[in-house]
């Protein structure tokens, strides 16, 4: 009897141990697979993300299972739905690291930095360097393809010192495609409406973003613009109109589902409106 209670005590005792010791391979593996988002992101306030997001977005990533044009997929769609920071600290990590695993994602690489500038009202300027020299690679690889022209340009744009650089290849890329009757991609339209408008040239500036308009009639986002243009000229008629117009799937949702908050939310988006100034 002794023997079988000593065996079944070391039986648990192993047991014990397996199970600590699995437990510890298991820690060191999350260890060693966890990225560190403070080394391979920018220190900047505005660069925010986080951390649980970028571990399981990491993981996702290294899925044995999924091909290079999965992750790809999966990437763009992340980056879209706004974990583009998180995407960016994940590949600057594969670059430092796994350099040829990186260059199968070179492109949401690009569209990673973009976003960020885009979407970040004053971001990195280390960040922002990042992308414009990424930018001016492509370019220079490529400088008659629209898409890399316009990627590069609009990055300029954001910069002080080089925004007549941007501008000039925004307009020179105009004319080209005018000479080619090359057909001006959404991109190119937003670009070129942006530029005008840097450069006061407030009606070229509504034209293009009247394109866009007509070309996404369901982004709201096109209207506030033009409404901010007509502004910036003065025609505040017609600016209101346009903001009317930005909040109008609001106004219509509001007043058709809406309680009596509803007259609340009225007065106070009147009051906000061009024409209440």
């Amino acid at each position: 009897m002794k023997k079988f209670s000593s065996l079944l005590l070391l039986i648990i005792l192993l047991i014990i141990l397996a199970g600590c010791s699995t437990m510890r391979m298991e820690q060191k593996l999350a260890e060693e697979n966890r990225i560190d988002g403070e080394l391979y992101g920018y220190e900047d306030e505005a660069f925010t993300y986080s951390q649980n997001v970028l571990q399981q977005l990491s993981d996702r990533f290294r899925v044995e299972e999924l091909s290079p044009k999965n992750v790809n997929s999966i990437m763009k769609d992340e980056i879209q739905g706004g974990h583009y920071n998180e995407v960016l600290i994940y590949l600057n990590y594969l670059r430092e690291n796994e350099e040829q695993e990186a260059a199968l994602y070179t492109e949401r690489y690009y569209e990673a930095l973009a976003a960020h500038v885009q979407q970040v009202e004053e971001p990195s300027p280390q960040l922002l360097k990042d992308a414009i020299d990424s930018a001016r690679l492509q370019y220079e690889n490529d400088p008659s393809n629209q898409r890399t022209v316009v990627h590069y340009a609009n990055l300029l744009l954001y910069t002080e010192d080089q925004q007549e650089e941007g501008k000039n290849l925004l307009f020179q890329l105009k004319e080209q495609l005018n000479q080619t009757d090359e057909e001006y991609n959404p991109s190119t339209i937003q670009a070129l409406a942006q530029a005008y408008l840097l450069d006061e040239q407030y009606e070229e500036s509504i034209d293009y973003y009247l394109m866009l308009s007509a070309l996404e009639p369901e982004n709201a986002y096109h209207y506030y613009n033009i409404s901010y243009v007509y502004e910036q000229i003065g025609d505040m008629e017609s600016a209101n109109r346009y903001l009317n117009r930005t909040y109008a799937p609001t106004n219509d949702f509001l007043q058709t589902y809406g309680t009596d908050a509803f007259g609340l939310y009225s007065s106070l988006f009147q009051s906000a409106t061009p024409d209440s100034e």
